[in-house]
C-alpha cells in the first residue's frame, strides 16, 4: 500500500487524501465519498482523520478552509 510503504513528511498527502479532500471541499458526507471512491465508510473516516492530524486541525470545517485559503491544485480525476 503507497501510504505505507512511502515515507512521508508530516504535510504530504497521499493520492487517496487528495481525493477525499476534493470531495470534501465539495462538500459531500463520508458516505457519498465512500461511493464514489468504492472504499468504505471507515476508510474514509480514516483518512479525514489523518487529513485532520497532517495539516493541524480539530475538524473537517477547519480543514476545508484550510484547503480554500491554500488550494493544493486537487483536480477532479
Amino acid at each position: 500500500m503507497e501510504s505505507i510503504t512511502r515515507k512521508q513528511g508530516a504535510g504530504s498527502m497521499t493520492k487517496r487524501e487528495q481525493d477525499v479532500l476534493r470531495l470534501l471541499a465539495m462538500g459531500k458526507s463520508n458516505k457519498q465519498i465512500a461511493l464514489d471512491l468504492g472504499i468504505s465508510d471507515y476508510t474514509v473516516r480514516d483518512h479525514v482523520s489523518s487529513l485532520l492530524r497532517k495539516q493541524g486541525v480539530g475538524s473537517r470545517m477547519e480543514l476545508i478552509a484550510r484547503q480554500a485559503a491554500n488550494p493544493l491544485h486537487l483536480s477532479g480525476s
